[in-house]
């Protein structure tokens, strides 16, 4: 199945740029490692692409000009850098992995890919933009493989507490895999130069003649320990970098992502959990087979995916969680579960739970707690929070200051509980230190020695999130059949 949609210029000029819905495994770089949570691609200098490359790229000089095809497949799906006066177009294409600039000239139809040329990808999205008559793109920085390893070097720690310790990497370590250096390229000579030192970009625009970047700085005090600072930098390499503290506004619309299909109006129902509003999504007149969980504030940001297609209706309710630092089980108990008891209330049918991460943990505590519930679908959980014993996002405290939410929210410990069919789905490549596939593992074997139904889904190479074309079609056709089988 393919996706198409339309990226367009300022000048009148657009292009109908066409990918698969969903990118296959194969063009999966076993090489990709993480910072933190960032998935991180060294062949491209810069953050995983989890879109399929482009197969096609149809431009259209005016509105409703004929178009033309590009020679060029395997371009990386960012949003197009067109010339602001120009007709000139420009991106990135994938040969072996590695990225290159090309540019087209839509009025001649003629296209020229920089094969000499390595560009990255860093944080930024898109990669590259036009300044002037330059295109700005970056290239990496000097391979840190390069340098020589030393190994067998004792390592030391201490601490005196009570404080939190961590282990997380900081700046280095992320330039190291995908700092870059801000380079003007001149589409017409073919002559590159750089502009500042590697930095960890994430944003390059046009601003006033000059190149206004963004760029990480160091920031252990936030959540991803990175804060941004914008830099103006001359394309012709004079004079020096100067500190912007204003940036050039984004432009209108997420042109280069593909496009979202259109709600069939979906009814809202707002649910009181004694402290927040949950939300209830799920489509008038049809009966629900699967309540799916997400623990997020209605207009959050969404990072939890949602149930894949299985041909069944699906009810989404997001349900924010009031946890002050002295929640107890008894606070969080009624918010969850009467929460669920309401939603079910609503939407008729038989009914399975389920949900991702923080929501398969939610799923499995309403599945022990509400008998009416069929069985449960989980993806990528935590199922024992002995093995998280300094806190996680909801919980500050340590495991020996509150070991009774720890252990209401193992689902290990009440996997005796667990008496209704479990569906478990785990990336062998969950590199989250909370979620490891052992997790899914032994929850499997938990529930099947306490006497419990359970199917446990592995899937190689896949990460946290599942993005691959075939695991995708694999799990909707699991998810098709465990609810077929289970709400008969």
């Amino acid at each position: 199945m393919l996706d198409s949609w339309r990226d367009s210029s300022s000048n009148g000029a657009w292009a109908r740029l066409t990918a698969p819905a969903r990118c296959s495994i194969s063009q999966a770089n076993p090489a990709v490692t993480y910072w933190r949570e960032l998935r991180v691609d060294p062949d491209l200098a810069g953050l995983a692409v989890d879109r399929a490359w482009l197969t096609s790229i149809e431009i259209h000089p005016h509105r409703t000009s004929p178009g033309w095809a590009v020679p060029l497949t395997g371009v990386l799906p960012a949003r197009l850098a067109w010339h602001p006066e120009r007709p000139l177009v420009a991106g990135l294409v994938i040969r072996d992995r590695r990225a290159h600039p090309w540019v087209a000239d839509y009025a001649a139809q003629t296209v020229t890919v920089f094969d000499r040329i390595r560009a990255a990808t860093s944080h930024a999205w898109p990669p590259c933009t036009w300044v002037d008559d330059c295109l700005v793109l970056l290239v990496p920085s000097p391979s840190a493989a390069r340098i020589p390893l030393v190994h067998g070097n004792p390592v030391v720690l201490e601490a005196t507490g009570p404080t939190y310790v961590s282990f997380l990497p900081a700046l280095p370590e992320l330039a190291g895999l995908i700092a870059a250096r801000p380079t003007a390229l001149d589409p017409v000579t073919g002559r590159a130069i750089e502009l500042t030192d590697p930095l960890v970009v994430r944003r390059l625009a046009a601003m006033d003649g000059e190149l206004y970047l963004e760029y990480a700085e160091d920031d252990p005090a936030s959540e991803d320990g990175l804060s941004w600072s914008g830099l103006a930098v001359s394309v012709d390499g004079s004079g020096s970098p100067r500190p912007v503290a204003e940036a050039p506004p984004e432009p209108a619309g997420l042109a280069g992502a593909p496009p979202v299909p259109e709600p069939t109006h979906p009814t809202a129902i707002s649910i009181d959990t004694g402290y927040h509003q949950a939300t209830l999504t799920h489509h008038p007149g049809e009966p629900a087979t699967v309540l799916w969980l997400r623990n997020a504030r209605p207009g959050d940001r969404e990072t939890v995916p949602p149930l894949l297609d299985t041909g069944h209706a699906v009810a989404n309710l997001d349900l924010p969680l009031h946890w002050p630092t002295d929640a107890t089980v008894e606070s969080l108990h009624p918010q969850i579960i009467d929460t669920v008891r309401a939603a079910m209330t609503t939407v008729d049918g038989p009914m399975l739970v389920g949900g991702h991460s923080f929501g398969a943990t939610l799923a499995l505590y309403a599945l022990a707690h509400v008998p009416e519930l069929r069985g449960a679908i989980v993806h990528s959980g935590c199922y024992n929070r002995t093995l998280t014993p300094t806190g996680w996002q909801h919980e500050k405290r340590h495991l020996w200051q509150a070991p009774d939410i720890y252990r209401a929210f193992s689902a290990l410990d009440f996997a005796h509980k667990l008496d209704r069919p479990v569906l478990l789905a785990h990336g062998t490549h969950d590199t989250n230190p909370a979620t490891t596939p052992e997790q899914s593992v032994e929850l499997y074997k938990a529930i099947v020695v306490n006497g419990g139904t359970a199917r446990l889904l592995l899937l190689p190479g896949a990460g946290h999130i599942f993005y691959y074309a075939e695991h995708l079609a694999f799990l909707s056709n699991e998810h098709r059949n465990w609810i077929d089988r289970w709400t008969q």
